[in-house]
């Protein structure tokens, strides 16, 4: 069976079977293949923002020091290898179908889902390949996710947040509650940026679990010192009795709570992986070419600049504006390339754009959850954007914004990076 069409009856499931907390299944398939996560020392990374981010720099740390990282993140970019990579190096094609047929046909029979059949892929691949350590960042909350099938080496929550609330509920405590699920017996845990009205929650049930429990707030403190127009960071770390500058190339002031986090659970690492301070240094600095992360805030040209954001949501557009402005670039310089899915927070993210918009290129990405051009139209309208053209796909609208001297930057949607660099693939 081709890849392409193995990927498309995978993709399906998402919609056949739909998003299912629980550990039920997964058990099951997980049993099907020997149960590979039994064997495999996991980091275990929950948390509403910069999960991603933060599973990214500890990878490339770890490959920085010389051990065999796998690491498991989603949703992927252009390619659906891109969720399963060793030392940055994505899985095969041929790995894919070879690993994904009999999974899926575990998960027809017992109502299987889309991401668990992925998970308990990725983990099959790790314990084949008997990497050093997997890197793991859960899907949707923590308590019934997936992933929490494992029994890590040491757990980490990254920043809470207001999101998916059908699922994890209403208010940042009860997110909180389902995040710290992830939390295991007598297992360290290390809590990133939170507010005080969730700490208590965090401490609870690392209580219950007995396990040691860190909050990153409490030992280190990390300030952006410097954005480059190159988009490279430097960022100054002060903790108990220590004060250093350290260079990454994921900038913005949000990557500073995910680097004290990261910096936070260092101590713990180390007491199980030797790793030195160059190491740390080379991670934090090469985080997208040693982990494969990209589109988040990337530098994909200097001359003229074109950036490649994945946010789609009115806080990471916040962010990837500040950054911008943080870095030099000048107040409404950029030609922005926009689309959006119709349930995200539009307006919003129309709003954030509007201190670094010259002119908005709107553009509605190819499949059927995306915003209509003349919806985007009215609404930007509206927001107070002034200059604005809108195109029938987004290759159009990218290269209309191309072909100015300005700097341009893509964003509001996965969907719109992946087609923004399916045309270098053309």
């Amino acid at each position: 069976m081709k890849l392409e069409k193995i990927l498309d009856d995978l993709f399906a499931m998402t919609y056949h079977a739909g998003i299912k907390p629980g550990l039920e299944r997964i058990t099951t398939l997980c049993a099907s293949i020997g149960d590979p996560h039994a064997r495999l020392p996991v980091i275990h990374v929950a948390g509403t923002n910069g999960k991603g981010s933060t599973c990214s720099m500890i990878a490339s740390i770890l490959t920085h020091a010389g051990y065999r990282t796998g690491l498991y993140t989603s949703p992927h970019v252009r390619h659906f290898r891109e969720r399963i990579r060793i030392d940055g190096v994505t899985i095969s094609d041929e790995d894919i179908a070879r690993l994904a047929v009999p999974l899926m046909a575990t998960a027809r029979d017992i109502g299987g889902t889309f991401f668990e059949v992925t998970t308990a892929m990725a983990l099959q691949y790790f314990a084949e390949r008997r990497v050093d350590v997997v890197v793991l960042e859960t899907g949707l909350g923590g308590r019934l996710d997936a992933t929490n099938i494992v029994q890590p080496l040491m757990s980490i929550i990254t920043q809470i947040d207001m999101d998916h609330m059908e699922y994890l509920g209403t208010t940042l405590t009860a997110i909180a509650g389902e995040k710290a699920g992830i939390i295991k017996h007598a297992t360290p845990v290390v809590v990133g940026h939170h507010g005080a009205d969730v700490r208590p929650v965090f401490e609870r049930k690392a209580e219950r679990e007995r396990a040691p429990i860190v909050f990153a707030d409490d030992i280190v403190d990390v300030q952006c010192d410097r954005i480059f127009p190159d988009l490279q960071m430097s960022v100054a770390v002060t903790s108990i009795d220590d004060r250093r500058y350290m260079m990454t190339d994921l900038p913005g002031v949000h990557q500073t709570r995910n680097i004290a986090t990261v910096l936070a659970a260092l101590p713990t690492l180390q007491s199980i992986y030797h790793i030195e301070d160059t190491h740390v240094e080379q991670g934090l600095r090469r985080v997208r070419a040693t982990a494969g992360l990209s589109a988040r805030c990337e530098l994909v040209q200097m001359q003229p600049p074109v950036v490649h954001d994945v946010s789609h949501n009115p806080g990471g557009i916040r962010a990837l504006v500040d950054t911008l402005r943080n870095a030099g670039y000048p107040e409404r310089s950029f030609q922005v390339v926009f689309g959006a899915m119709s349930d995200k927070d539009v307006d919003g993210m129309l709003d954030a754009l509007l201190p670094i918009a010259h002119t908005v290129h709107l553009c509605s990405p190819h499949i059927p959850r995306s915003m209509p051009v003349h919806e985007l139209t009215k609404r930007a309208i509206a927001i107070g954007h002034q200059s604005f053209t809108t195109s029938d796909s987004v290759g159009d609208a990218y290269r209309r914004a191309l072909t100015t001297e300005a700097p341009t930057v893509a964003c509001g949607s996965f969907h719109v990076i992946d087609e923004v660099r399916a045309l270098s693939e053309q």
